[in-house]
C-alpha cells in the first residue's frame, strides 16, 4: 500500500504544479498584435463585400468584435480581483498578460514550430486568444501575479484603496 500511495501523491503534485507568467505593464505588444489582426480581418470583410467603399468602419468594428473577447468573470474580494481563463493548448511562453490601473489584456498566440508550421496543437481548437476587461475600480499593477495551473490562467491583482476607505479605516483604529 505504501508504494501505491506515494505514486498517487506524485501524480497529484505533478498535476497541481503551476507556471508563473510575467506581468507586463506596457501593453503595446498586445495592442499592436490585436490591431494587426483586426486590420487583416477588416480587409477580408472589405474584399468579401465586393471592395465597396464607405463600409470601412463597419468592417473594422465587425472584425474587432470577432477577435476581441471580454473576460467573462472578474471575482472580487475585499482587497483584490481575480480572473480565471482557460488556456488549454497554449504554452506559458505563448501567453502575454498586461495589467494597468484600469484594465487587463490577455493575449495567447501559437508560435511557429521548427518546421514553420503555425497552428494549434493536436486537440486544440484555437490559434489565438485576445481578451480584455476593465477593472471595476483602480488596481495596483505592481501587485499583479499570474500563473497557469491545470490548464487555466489565474490572474490576481490588488485594488488601490480609495481615499474614502483609507480614511474610514484610519478612523476605526
Amino acid at each position: 500500500m505504501g508504494p501505491l500511495m506515494s505514486s498517487q501523491t506524485g501524480a497529484v503534485a505533478a498535476r497541481d504544479l503551476s507556471t508563473t507568467i510575467p506581468i507586463n505593464q506596457e501593453n503595446r505588444r498586445a495592442v499592436e498584435s490585436l490591431k494587426e489582426k483586426v486590420a487583416r480581418r477588416a480587409y477580408e470583410l472589405f474584399e468579401r463585400g465586393g471592395r465597396a467603399s464607405g463600409d470601412d468602419l463597419q468592417h473594422w468594428l465587425q472584425a474587432e468584435s470577432e477577435l476581441l473577447g471580454t473576460i467573462p468573470e472578474i471575482r472580487e474580494t475585499a482587497t483584490s480581483y481575480t480572473v480565471n481563463i482557460p488556456t488549454q493548448g497554449f504554452k506559458a511562453n505563448e501567453i502575454y498578460v498586461g495589467v494597468d490601473a484600469d484594465r487587463t489584456l490577455i493575449l495567447a498566440e501559437k508560435q511557429e514550430s521548427m518546421d514553420g508550421h503555425k497552428g494549434p496543437d493536436i486537440g486544440s481548437s484555437r490559434e489565438s486568444l485576445f481578451l480584455a476587461a476593465d477593472w471595476p475600480t483602480a488596481v495596483d499593477p505592481a501587485t499583479a501575479s499570474a500563473q497557469i495551473k491545470n490548464g487555466s490562467l489565474i490572474l490576481t491583482v490588488k485594488k488601490i484603496a480609495s481615499p474614502v476607505t483609507s480614511q474610514a479605516n484610519a478612523a476605526n483604529r
